[in-house]
């Protein structure tokens, strides 16, 4: 059993918790997942099974898309709507929302959120934060590609609410990038939803819930799907032989000047390549 399954995690679970149930599902142990999301969002978990996790490094660098709903007025201690209220400001005039979401596109740091599995001195930092502690991030270069309203902005109880599409590159904390859009705003905020719909070239449209796995009622993703953007280069049974034995091929017999390419035979993928010296070296080889 190897491939890559998509699974809509529901609300209230942990990643952790969604790979256990799948392990005991599949009755398989090797089996891994290449974004967190948090027990408050939903939506898009790649799932890697058997063979399949060695994609773990093409993976978890891709970028992601979200929709979600940002609530302007009141704060919270994890900056989602799980948290304690540690800020509130009435929200008593109409805000100009479209125009600081453009403010947002493009390249910048963001500092990761105390209440995230960012590592610092061996601990990660929601562990920190649980004990009361806070300690210095350093910010992290992201890119907002997109960052849209897409609903009506309501304004009720002294507070403005309104949803969101979002395209960002890896390592965007969507609750951070909340919280600022309140600062810019001259407000506290928070995210108060978020729902995951893409990681990479795969979308929450063709996800499984995790009863639809339970019944069978499922279909894993061939791996080549993983390098749809970086294309894939199909061989033949000769050099497909070569490759299941590791051995580097000269680059004449691939006929290709690429850097770093990837191998399949007969629809399945073999290896990822690199070229050094007019000779291409297995990078990873899927047996």
């Amino acid at each position: 059993m190897n491939g890559i399954l998509l699974i809509d995690k529901p609300l209230g679970v942990t990643s952790h918790d969604v790979i256990f149930r799948l392990r005991k599902i599949l009755k398989i142990k090797r089996i891994g997942h290449t974004g967190t999301l948090d027990p408050a969002a939903s939506g898009l978990l790649v799932v890697l099974v058997g063979t399949a996790t060695k994609l773990a490094p093409y993976l978890t660098d891709t970028d992601k898309e979200y929709r979600g709903e940002i609530l302007i007025g009141k704060a919270t201690d994890t900056e989602d709507g799980a948290g304690k209220i540690i800020a509130a400001k009435p929200v008593e005039l109409r805000l100009d929302i479209d125009g600081c979401l453009k403010t947002f596109f493009g390249k910048q740091k963001q500092t990761p959120p105390m209440y995230s599995a960012v590592k610092q001195q061996g601990k990660k930092l929601y562990e920190l934060a649980r004990q009361g502690i806070e300690v210095e991030r350093k910010p992290r270069p992201i890119t907002v590609y997109c960052l849209r309203r897409v609903s009506p902005v309501i304004y009720e109880n002294q507070t403005a609410r309104f949803s969101f599409t979002a395209a960002v590159s890896k390592g965007t904390y969507i609750r951070t990038l909340a919280v600022e859009i309140g600062k810019r705003l001259g407000y506290p905020a928070h995210l108060a939803a978020l729902h995951r719909t893409a990681v990479g070239v795969f979308s929450v449209d063709s996800a499984y819930s995790l009863a639809d796995v339970a019944a069978g009622n499922y279909r894993m993703e061939n791996m080549v799907a993983a390098f749809k953007k970086e294309g894939i280069f199909e061989v033949g049974a000769a050099i497909a032989k070569k490759i299941k034995n590791g051995q580097a091929i000269p680059s004449a017999e691939l006929a290709t000047d690429s850097d770093k390419i990837v191998l399949a035979y007969e629809g399945r993928l073999l290896a990822v390549y690199k070229k050094k010296n007019e000779r291409y070296f297995a990078e990873r080889v899927w047996n």
